[in-house]
């Protein structure tokens, strides 16, 4: 069988010198070919899977960096949205200021307003004609009157020898005014003593709705004992404490409260006094007595009468069941100015495109003005973010609303439309600053990202990576150890062969 081959020392130190040469030249070369020092975990364990970690953590964060570039791609789009309909917003102010400058349409007039009510018929309580008197000589006429229950006052005329019809009419007459005044009543005013219809005798007539009498005690005077009662506007309302509350043209409220209490209304006659008195109200208001009648003139500017009571019964009497609420004069327009029409066409037609454009700016479906939300993820784990709210800017969101047909006619209109329109470019100019921040935000959170993944790769390859100069350098100083320790074996060779010829 066949024998080990023996090696001498030298030879074998040799051999095994130029065997780890070989491994480490390995080993180098391998290290240059990839580049890195640390190609698996068996070469440093710690390096490999710190390094891995960083590295995956780099590359969570550069694949955020594209959600990061659409976002701002996003808020680009509505910025541009904003700037275009800041653009619309103030086309359709330039449209408004071109109208405000076009003549003017003629002024719209408002018809006068008339408002009757027939409330029932009052009555006047009268004694009648009374019987004829019978003129003697040394007679006292006399007869007791109760008005309104305040207290009987007896009403005396005593007759002399030469008494004739007319002189005891006027004695009465005057017995009667002092005794009516003594009760608190005014005769002439209230109630009156006049000769009866057919110039014999006498009767007592009440001159306002409100008076009611009691006839009694009746001596020579050709009076009838009995109660003689009106039927006033209150008695035909039927209960005191209502009110009615005028306001005209948009004026403060006025009442009138029905009752017999100081200032209060109890009769047709005393309502129209009032009527006539109310602030607001066109001449001729309250001038008749047989009816209710309110009127507002004629004018410019709308014109209105608002009527409310405190209970229906009340409007009912007064035959205004009709007229509660608000009543305005009936409008007759101007001529309408041609180039102002056409105007309202222009404008329109911008909002329209407000509308339009609102909706067309959107990227990659997310659209900041049209109401969506933006929610920008800044980290691998979702811990750090910025959710940015989106708007509605159509036209109604901008607070803007298509104008109806005669709208530019009037200038008052034309005022309140720039006034919205300036509302808007506030709005859209708030909003733009508002979007731009949110831009910085992501920008500055883009180079951020983008610096620490840089950072995060440079960490991990400096773990890893190997130094190529200094493997270079190892690579040449192995090769020339190789060349010695090939020369040194092949010297170890020739000494041992040597030793052997001394025994050829």
């Amino acid at each position: 069988m066949g024998s080990d081959i023996v090696l001498s020392a030298g030879v074998r130190q040799n051999l095994l010198s130029l065997q780890r040469t070989a491994d480490l030249i390995t080993g180098t070369q391998n290290r240059l070919a990839t580049g890195k020092k640390v190609n698996s975990a068996l070469d440093n364990p710690g390096n490999f899977f710190t390094s891995q970690s960083l590295s995956n953590r780099a590359s969570d964060l550069n694949s955020l960096l594209d959600s990061i570039g659409q976002a701002q791609q996003t808020l680009k789009a509505a910025d541009q949205g904003i700037t275009s309909l800041t653009k619309l917003v103030e086309s359709a102010k330039s449209i408004a200021k071109q109208a405000q400058q076009a003549p003017s349409a003629g002024s719209t007039t408002y018809a006068a307003i008339t408002i009757q009510g027939d409330p029932p018929n009052e009555t006047l309580g009268t004694t009648g004609n009374g019987s004829t008197i019978t003129v003697a000589n040394a007679t006292t006429y006399s007869f007791a009157i109760n008005i309104n229950g305040v207290g009987a006052q007896t009403v005396t005329y005593t007759s002399d020898g030469s008494a004739t019809y007319a002189e005891i009419l006027a004695g009465l007459q005057a017995d009667f005014a002092t005794k009516v005044n003594t009760a608190g009543f005014t005769a002439g005013t209230d109630i009156e003593l006049v000769a009866n219809g057919g110039g014999d005798g006498i009767k007592v007539n009440a001159l306002k709705a409100d008076i009611d009498m009691v006839i009694s005690a009746n001596s020579n005077a050709g009076l009838t004992n009995n109660t003689y009662n009106s039927t006033s506007l209150l008695d035909n309302i039927g209960t005191a404490g209502y009110t009615l509350t005028v306001a005209v043209n948009g004026g403060s409220n006025q009442v009138i409260t029905f009752g017999t209490g100081v200032g209060q209304i109890s009769t047709l006659a005393e309502l129209n006094a009032t009527i006539g008195t109310l602030s607001g109200l066109d001449t001729g208001s309250g001038a008749s007595n047989s009816a209710v009648t309110f009127k507002v003139a004629s004018g410019t500017s709308q014109n209105s009468i608002t009527l409310t009571s405190s209970n229906a019964a009340l409007t009912t009497a007064l035959g205004l069941t009709g007229f509660t609420g608000t009543t305005q004069g009936t409008a007759t327009p101007g001529t309408a100015n041609a180039t102002r029409t056409s105007l309202e066409n222009d404008y329109n037609a911008v909002l329209a495109q407000i509308d339009t454009l609102a909706g067309d700016a959107s990227y990659n479906g997310i659209n900041l003005l049209n109401g969506d939300n933006l929610k920008v993820v800044f980290n691998e784990t979702g811990t750090s973010s910025l959710t940015i709210s989106g708007v509605t800017y159509n036209k109604a969101g901008l607070g803007l609303s298509t104008i109806s047909s005669g709208y530019f006619q009037s200038n008052g209109n034309i005022d309140l439309t720039i006034a919205s329109l300036d509302t808007s470019l506030t709005t859209l100019r708030t909003q733009a600053s508002k979007f731009g921040s949110n831009l910085t935000t992501v920008q500055t959170r883009q180079d951020f990202t983008k610096n620490l993944v840089n950072t995060l790769q440079t960490g991990a390859d400096n773990l890893v990576l190997a130094d190529t100069n200094e493997e270079g350098a190892n690579l040449l100083a192995l090769q020339t150890r190789q060349q010695l320790s090939t020369t040194a074996l092949s010297l170890s060779a020739q000494a041992d062969q040597a030793v052997l010829r001394l025994f050829g």
